[in-house]
């Protein structure tokens, strides 16, 4: 165990992950990242890691913008291959929704390129197995896709180890030590590490380390759920989609399979961080297999192949804390993505 550092970043999820590796490729100095479990072990692993800019916040917009444009460089702007897959990301609209739709297409377009409004015939031709019913048009995404999350973020951290990243999992923090009002050392369970800055990506652990230096954040854990079926024979390609109407998302997975999850607005489902069932319960499994069925007829034949369970940390205005906190010099935060961060983390 190193005994010193020039930062500590704690928490190997995507935000930790890309705080670390830029902050080695910028030259700060020597970075020791440290995560209790593996990297990418809860919410990042389990993320649909679905890269879009369909969002009604200007910042995040910007955000993610960037975020596409750095996946589809990724060996030279992350560090190697993330596996982006391309395949457009398409937000079905129905007549509710072409005001609020309108909007964000405006923004996106002022911020990216590559954004299209298109009509139910379009979305047709992309999407032949959809059920049109409801919708008036959609919103289609040329440039986004996804990820592979897992490694993407291995790929940040293995790289930033030729800039002086020194990554420990299996290594959990357990103390943040000030002197004056400054961070002066991070305790871990292999010992201390003297260090004059400390940034706290942990993720659903984030307000249990905020407390280590007198913050309370608020933040709330909701327990968030997907499945994998084996999509027909022949059932073709498709891009990401969200269909808002029904509160639903599908995207591919790998070669012959569709990973699919409820979409937002959605109500949280409190669990315990530290014991809760990473298993897909029965009545989840019904209800985001119907909402996609609804929309896809065609996947009613498609055989279960696996479902999980994990957690998103929500703040208050539902976009992630960043940043330094001005009464404890040398400590920063970058946690509580609530459900978004994924593609966030590396511009943030």
């Amino acid at each position: 165990m190193d005994k010193t550092a020039d930062a500590v970043v704690i928490g190997g999820g995507i935000l930790g992950a890309s705080v670390a590796h830029f902050l080695a490729k910028r030259g700060f100095g020597k970075v020791v990242l440290l995560e209790k479990r593996t990297l990418a072990a809860v919410s990042t692993g389990h993320s649909a890691a679905v890269v879009r800019t369909y969002y009604s916040n200007e910042m995040t917009v910007k955000l993610s913008w960037r975020a596409v444009q750095m996946f589809e460089n990724d060996r030279e702007e992350l560090g190697g291959d993330c596996s982006f897959q391309q395949i457009g990301v398409l937000i079905l609209i129905d007549e509710g929704s072409i005001a609020p739709g309108r909007h964000v297409f405006e923004t996106m377009r002022e911020h990216g390129e590559g954004v299209r409004d298109i009509s139910p015939e379009d979305i047709r031709e992309l999407h032949p197995h959809l059920e049109l019913e409801g919708v008036v048009s959609g919103i289609y995404e040329t440039r986004s896709g996804y990820v592979d999350p897992i490694k993407t973020t291995q790929t940040l951290v293995q790289r930033a180890k030729e800039w002086g990243l020194v990554a420990y999992e299996g290594v959990a923090a357990t103390a943040i030590r000030l002197k004056g009002g400054r961070v002066t050392t991070v305790e871990t369970e292999d010992g201390p590490i003297a260090t004059p800055v400390v940034v706290n990506a942990a993720g659903p652990w984030g307000r249990e380390v905020g407390l280590w230096v007198g913050k309370n954040y608020s933040v709330r854990w909701s327990r968030e759920s997907d499945l994998v079926l084996q999509l027909p024979s022949d059932f073709g390609t498709f891009p990401v989609t969200s269909d808002p109407m029904l509160q639903v998302y599908f995207r591919p997975q790998g070669d012959g399979k569709v990973l699919a999850g409820l979409g937002s607005p959605k109500a949280v489902e409190p669990l315990d961080i530290d014991d809760y069932d990473q298993s897909l319960d029965a009545d989840t499994r019904q209800n985001i297999e119907r909402r996609l069925f609804q929309r896809v007829p065609a996947l009613k034949s498609a055989k279960f192949d696996q479902g999980w369970a994990s957690m998103y940390t929500i703040t208050d205005d539902w976009h992630p804390l960043v940043g330094p906190e001005p009464d404890v010099e040398g400590y920063y935060v970058s946690f509580g993505g609530s459900g978004h961060s994924f593609k966030l983390g590396p511009p943030i």
